[in-house]
């Protein structure tokens, strides 16, 4: 009995670590603090109008307004 309820307490601390650990990055478009929070593929960029973006680097683009630089209207 006191067998299984070990294994219970450390299958679930297991699997509370697992899920803080969270996902691998965030996505296109998604805010960030520094190329660490972007997913593969992505860093964080500053994009006027939009702040700190993960967005793919240069030279490829992004069809995701928020990658896009807001104009000034000028």
């Amino acid at each position: 009995m006191f067998g299984k309820m070990v294994f219970v307490v450390l299958a679930g601390v297991a699997c509370g670590l697992i899920a803080c650990a969270g996902p691998d990055g965030k996505g296109e478009g998604d805010s960030c603090g520094s190329n660490d929070d972007c997913s593969s593929g992505l860093i964080c960029q500053p994009i006027t109008g939009h702040g700190e973006v993960c967005c793919p680097a240069p030279p490829d683009s992004s069809t995701k307004s928020s990658c896009q630089a807001e104009s000034d209207g000028g």
